[in-house]
């Protein structure tokens, strides 16, 4: 039984971060949530939205795979540093950034 909740959980997730993992990154209503999404791609780009959304996807995939958080986020960063010849400190630096704007987007969508 726990392995079929298991699985249901992670498909449930996976689905969740292939629509949007913007919208799956974020604990807030659905109405803050689309609101902060919305905001943060008007505010950053389509360019760096699409990579923060890329490894959200990754990392909540990872985090369905029983990984924490910080392991989850890290192993994301460098696949998609790796996928895009650069270093994983670059990419995290740039994800970092992307996710103080994407909390202030939340703060204000409250």
């Amino acid at each position: 039984m726990k392995k079929i909740l298991f699985t249901i959980v992670t498909v449930f997730s996976l689905s969740c971060a292939q629509a949007d993992s913007v919208m799956g990154m974020c604990t807030d209503s659905d109405k803050v949530c689309t609101c902060a999404a919305d905001k943060l791609k008007s505010e950053v780009g389509a360019d760096d939205y699409a990579l923060y959304e890329t490894i959200g996807t990754a990392y909540i995939a990872n985090q369905a795979k029983g990984m924490d958080m910080g392991d989850a986020w890290d192993a994301a960063v460098k696949v998609e540093a790796s996928k895009r010849g650069s270093t994983s400190t670059k990419i995290l630096s740039k994800t970092n950034s992307l996710g103080r704007a994407h909390n202030k987007a939340i703060k204000s969508c409250k």
